[in-house]
């Protein structure tokens, strides 16, 4: 069986409204461990969007980012290293989104595919307003952080 892991991007603005750029990415592994950067911005991103809706939600300010960021090369390569051998999941496209910003900030080609978690559970039968019921009730709970995409 393939290892599975889940990637999540944090970022400057959601990018509906806005030019935003990733700041943080976290991956998982299903098998353990846990593992997150913080990414200093790049120069390539020097006039794009922050939004302090953005920040009031992830709680990571600019400062932080140009004090403890690693630089975008480092993190892609660490991040890639970290999901080698695993199908790496996200429960949205917009990760793929910042995947691709990131490495194109790095100048090196996106180090593997992200798929949509919806469809994993799809194919184990789950419906997606069943897995939007069971996101809302663990965001309830205290257990998810953000509302659960309609």
């Amino acid at each position: 069986m393939t290892r599975m892991a889940i990637i999540d991007f944090e970022a400057s603005c959601l990018p509906e409204d806005h030019f935003s750029y990733p700041i943080q990415v976290s991956l998982t592994t299903l098998e353990g461990p846990s593992r997150s950067w913080l990414i200093k911005p790049s120069a390539k991103w020097q006039f794009w969007d922050w939004c302090d809706e953005a920040e009031a939600l992830h709680g990571i300010s600019r400062e932080q980012l140009r004090r403890e960021g690693l630089p975008v090369g480092q993190v892609l390569a660490e991040l890639a290293a970290q999901a080698a051998g695993c199908t790496v999941y996200a429960r949205s496209d917009l990760d793929a989104y910042w995947l691709e910003t990131l490495a194109e900030a790095a100048n090196r080609p996106v180090p593997f595919p992200i798929r949509y978690l919806g469809d994993l559970f799809a194919q184990g039968g789950i419906e997606r307003q069943n897995l939007l019921i069971a996101l809302e009730t663990a965001r309830m709970a205290g257990h998810y952080r953000y509302p659960a995409a309609a």
